[in-house]
């Protein structure tokens, strides 16, 4: 058995637990489980701990190591347990607004908060959407994961036939849901965000671009456990002679907003910015 399979496993019999158990309670455990990961994996902590650092230190905020590992930890019960949460969505009118032009939408989020939990959002509104993602190596994880995963919508694995299949979308003008901060099979490409360079994948922007469909930024924000909001940002277009690079700005910019607020459920338990001081490099080397 494979680690992916273990960690099914572990999953699935933690998410029995805390079902089981009452609000309080099961919020307290699935924290400890949390900072419990965090000292298992030091690797992991410390990646957290550097990315933290930057934040605290360009924001001027006071997030902790801790407390990511601790939401991540409740945000993960929230999603694996089944059990109704209260979410409040800001920005629908926006969302239609881009959906009427007929031309498709690209609706990208990161992994900031509960992202599962826009899915359900999406399930609910009824839109056809078709969410991209990266799949798990072993068969015992994706299954698991899948079947927590929102009903009403497609899914589509990153790989050989998913540039054809999200080009398909976009023509029926229907949705396509991606996360838009870490490239996955691909080198991407240079953004700023809190002052430093770090990468973006290119591929979302570039569908955006050839296709001329509106890029909407979304996010499932944790306000306290089992109380989320949701906010759908205002449609980004790609501008100027380099179209796919100025909506990767713009995405970036906006990220880095609700980094400043919430940087404390931003879940990326790698280094996320590159070690080249505060330039970015050329636009030529991405």
């Amino acid at each position: 058995m494979n680690r992916e399979s273990v960690w099914a496993l572990g999953l699935s019999l933690s998410s029995r637990v805390t079902s089981a158990m009452p609000e309080g309670p099961r919020y307290r455990l699935a924290a400890g489980l949390g900072r419990g990961v965090s000292r298992l994996f030091p690797m992991k902590r410390e990646a957290v701990d550097k990315n933290v650092g930057h934040i605290n230190a360009y924001c001027g905020t006071q997030f902790t190591s801790e407390r990511v590992f601790e939401n991540f930890g409740i945000t993960l019960a929230d999603f694996l347990g089944g059990q109704k949460v209260e979410i409040q969505v800001e920005g629908r009118e926006r969302a239609e607004e881009a959906r009427s032009l007929g031309r498709g939408t690209i609706i990208l989020t990161t992994h900031l908060g509960n992202w599962e939990l826009g899915g359900r959002v999406l399930s609910d509104w009824g839109w056809p959407v078709t969410a991209v993602f990266q799949p798990y190596r072993s068969k015992t994880m994706q299954h698991f994961i899948q079947t927590k995963r929102a009903p009403g919508l497609s899914y589509l694995a990153v790989g050989r036939g998913a540039a054809h299949g999200i080009a398909k979308v976009l023509r029926r003008q229907g949705s396509v849901a991606m996360l838009a901060d870490r490239p996955f099979g691909e080198d991407g490409g240079w953004v700023s965000v809190c002052g430093r360079p770090m990468r973006f994948p290119r591929g979302p922007f570039l569908f955006a671009s050839r296709m001329g469909a509106p890029v909407l930024p979304g996010f499932a924000l944790m306000e306290r456990p089992g109380h989320y909001r949701v906010v759908v940002e205002n449609a980004l277009w790609g501008e100027g002679p380099d179209p796919v690079q100025n909506l990767m700005d713009k995405m970036a910019q906006v990220l880095g907003k609700y980094v400043a607020t919430h940087g404390d459920q931003w879940y990326c338990f790698e280094p996320l910015w590159e070690n080249l001081g505060n330039g970015l490099p050329s636009r030529n080397k991405a």
